[in-house]
């Protein structure tokens, strides 16, 4: 254990208060058949010394999170006491949320069976302990790896639809804060589920809540274990779905070609297994695919903690940045900009002795995420930094260059293409490509130079699934004819008779490919593409385009200006921030949940001032000529003469001006604000995002005088109903 998460861990005991340390509500060491007791004085709120857990508020909080959650209810833990009942995450409050999901899966059918797993994360193994044993007591089978042992989600995703299971739980928290845990849900796709999904969950935990009020109590059973409802022996035959996974990339990214194109690379890769989660899965991923002998690994120990990744003593506090290696931050005085979390990654040392030229493959702790980074020589600053890329000196010599994923999917699609028409497929079918709003406009630029149709959706990766669901559903309902499906910015789009996906992935770090084929379960279920990101595929296809560039003398920088270069691409700049209103990693949860509850309140502000104007517009209230104005009186240091459009985009607002685009949205429900913008001119992308993402929300004169305060206070419903109406459109 390394000196800082000693005064992290040591921060936590000495704030946890006596009587919650001592607190017992679920004793994973009994092995017995055993419960948990809900009475009507534990739905109060919790105080020292009393009998509360703050049920009821913990179930206020979940059905907030559920209709604005993009990656599963996600939460601060203690991590030293899990069954700490102020935190939003906690041993009772997961215990309710499988409750809740086992009675509804009941309903529908007999002996349902489902997967349970998790990543690194504190207390993550006894959170899927806890949800099998729970799913067992209910009569539903649940597949566990041997002794809780990690997995990355992509793998749980894919055995869920190839095994035809109903759905699973994985407990994860991407790369947020080692702090920080999630219970994502997935349904028999292996998708995230949709808020509609989540509202019949909720439905049954009051139901239990209105029972304990009624009749004054009520058990959630625990089964024993081992049961032979909790099996550990399918995953354990299959090689925890490796081989399966294997075959599954053979028929697309890991064809013959791009296998020996990785084996063919003098210079070997470099994977950064952050929080170790992936070293097990992709050592016998490699392995069955015969190229593990390309490729090298950091920190392949699991680590709670990661490492020590994006952590800080500020002040004797830990300070935590989490595990996005992508989040930068700019001197507003300077325009320089630093990157914090890749800062901690200690590459200096660990890369110094790479030669230039090595690619360098950087992981999340859960698996589903993939940056880009390669070595370059530090006479190709000039080049690095007028293509706007972000760079770590490592010596006097070399650079480490990260590629946004917004830049190196760019790239990868570009690749996957090239290789399509290489393999004669790409004249077969109607490709197509998916994306959020909140990545680069640069790929729809791509996607019109080289005429593909391009489909954008809401932030979150079930949004990606969920388009390609509905297309799926046309071509086995409607064979032979067009089909159509309506994008989040209201355009019909005609993606002909034939479509395959040729990318979906969003500018957080997720990707997946689609291939020429069905992808084909065990019952029978057929499928254009996996429902979840995946950084396992998303190796093989980026060391194939490395290896692609080896060979023909390129480096990733130079084939990234030559991509923008050869399509025309004017979105060349980009930024995202994220503004957060308090520190997430606070031992104090009073504190804590104060500092955040105001956040909360100036993030909604700032969310309704735009959603508002976007809304009132759609509505026929306002012109382009009033919203500019009134822009112009919130933001008197900006130009808005060039604003084209305003528009609701499912979670957030998107303005489009002649050369820039810039979205601005909250993060489901934590205290977290974020901007990203896209265009021709870096330092306007950087100052519009800052200036959107830190305003206060304040209406101005204009503002109220243009928007009625009926239409404004119910902004936040009006904008919810439209997106749900958005998911219900079949075409």
């Amino acid at each position: 254990m390394s000196e800082l998460e000693k005064i992290f861990l040591n921060q936590v005991d000495k704030e946890t208060p006596d009587d919650i340390k001592s607190l017992v509500v679920v004793n994973l060491d009994n092995k017995t058949n055993c419960g948990i007791e809900l009475t009507i004085d534990r739905l109060k709120d919790h105080l020292t010394g009393g009998t509360g857990l703050g049920i009821s508020k913990w179930l206020s909080n979940y059905e907030k999170e559920s209709k604005a959650s993009t990656g599963g209810i996600r939460g601060v833990q203690n991590p030293l006491y899990p069954q700490d009942v102020r935190y939003p995450l906690n041993m009772l409050g997961v215990a309710l949320a499988t409750l809740g999901k086992s009675l509804v899966i009941n309903e529908n059918k007999q002996t349902p069976k489902k997967l349970a797993a998790c990543e690194v994360r504190y207390n993550s193994r006894r959170y899927v302990e806890l949800i099998a044993r729970i799913q067992a007591s209910q009569g539903i089978k649940t597949l566990v790896t041997e002794n809780f042992e990690t997995i990355p989600i992509w793998l749980v995703s894919f055995l869920i639809f190839m095994l035809d299971l109903d759905g699973g739980e994985y407990v994860t928290s991407s790369h947020a804060i080692s702090k920080k845990i999630a219970t994502k849900d997935l349904n028999n796709q292996g998708s995230q589920y949709s808020p509609e999904e989540y509202s019949r969950f909720i439905t049954k935990i009051k139901g239990v809540v209105d029972q304990v009020e009624r009749e004054g109590k009520y058990t959630i059973r625990l089964s024993e274990i081992p049961n032979s409802y909790i099996d550990d022996r399918t995953l354990k035959n299959l090689d925890n779905g490796v081989p399966l996974y294997a075959d599954y990339l053979r028929r697309g990214v890991a064809n013959d070609l791009n296998l020996q194109t990785v084996k063919n690379l003098k210079n070997k890769l470099v994977v950064e297994c952050m929080g170790g989660c992936m070293y097990k899965t992709l050592t016998a991923l490699f392995a069955e695919l015969k190229i593990s002998d390309r490729f090298i690994f950091l920190r392949k120990e699991e680590d709670p903690f990661f490492h020590g990744v994006g952590k800080y003593l500020e002040k004797d506090k830990i300070f935590d940045w989490g595990c996005d290696s992508t989040i930068v931050n700019v001197n507003y005085n300077d325009w320089k900009i630093s990157t914090p979390v890749l800062n901690t990654m200690d590459y200096e040392t660990l890369l110094k002795d790479y030669p230039i030229g090595t690619t360098v493959l950087i992981t999340d702790p859960d698996g589903d995420r993939l940056v880009t980074a390669c070595i370059e020589s530090a006479e190709c600053l000039p080049k690095i930094d007028a293509l706007g890329l972000i760079n770590l000196k490592i010596s006097d010599d070399k650079l480490l260059v990260m590629f946004t994923p917004n830049q190196s999917f760019l790239m990868t699609f570009d690749f996957q293409a090239k290789s399509l028409k290489d393999s004669g497929l790409w004249n077969k079918y109607d490709w197509f490509l998916l994306k959020t709003t909140a990545s680069q406009t640069s790929w729809d630029e791509w996607g019109e130079e080289n005429k593909i149709t391009v489909v954008n959706t809401p932030v979150g990766f079930k949004e990606l699934a969920d388009i390609i669901q509905k297309i799926e559903h046309r071509l086995e309902n409607f064979p032979n004819e067009d089909v159509f499906i309506t994008d989040i910015f209201s355009k019909r789009i005609n993606l002909g008779k034939n479509p395959r996906l040729l990318f979906a992935g969003e500018e957080s770090g997720g990707e997946i490919l689609g291939i020429a084929d069905f992808i084909t379960s065990s019952s029978g279920r057929k499928a254009l593409s996996m429902r979840e990101k995946s950084a396992g595929e998303a190796m093989i296809v980026t060391a194939a385009m490395a290896g692609w560039l080896e060979k023909n003398g390129k480096t990733l920088v130079n084939h990234l200006s030559d991509i923008l270069a050869k399509n025309n691409i004017k979105s060349r700049f980009e930024i995202r921030i994220d503004h957060k209103y308090y520190n997430e990693n606070e031992p104090n949860i009073e504190l804590l949940l104060k500092e955040k509850e105001v956040g909360i309140g100036i993030r909604t502000d700032n969310d309704r001032f735009f959603l508002s104007i976007a809304l009132a517009k759609e509505a026929g209230m306002l012109s382009m000529d009033q919203i500019k104005k009134l822009l112009s009186e919130a933001f008197t240091d900006l130009d808005f003469k060039d604003l084209t459009d305003i528009q609701f985009v499912g979670d957030g607002t998107f303005l489009r001006f002649q050369n820039k685009c810039v979205e601005v949205r909250p993060s489901g429900t934590d205290a977290i604000n974020k901007a990203y913008a896209y265009g021709n001119d870096r330092k306007e992308c950087v100052l519009y995002a800052q200036r959107f993402v830190s305003y206060s929300g304040t209406r101005t004169k204009l503002h109220r005088d243009l928007i009625p305060s009926d239409f404004y206070d119910s902004v936040k419903e009006t904008a919810y109903n439209k997106y749900i109406q958005y998911r219900n459109k079949t075409s």
